[in-house]
């Protein structure tokens, strides 16, 4: 009983990490044309505003773009 309700919890975190990923590429391909200054902004924002659901991604996204600079500027 107990290795079955284990297996479910386990299948749950697996779910809710492949959502997360998910959000997580789709906030980046969304942001993917921003202008770094605009994501800055909108994180910003998103702090005001109290929308902390939504800031690990855009900041994911804003790391991801400052990476990419860094590799094209090499």
């Amino acid at each position: 009983m107990w290795h079955e309700v284990d297996d479910l919890d386990l299948e749950s975190v697996a779910l809710s990490e492949d959502r997360a990923r998910a959000f997580d590429e789709w906030v980046a391909m969304r942001l993917s044309d921003w202008p770094v200054a605009d994501i800055r902004a909108l994180d910003q924002w998103l702090l005001a505003e109290s929308h902390f659901e939504f800031i690990p991604a855009v900041r994911a996204a804003l790391q991801e773009r400052a990476e990419r600079g860094s590799l094209g500027a090499a």
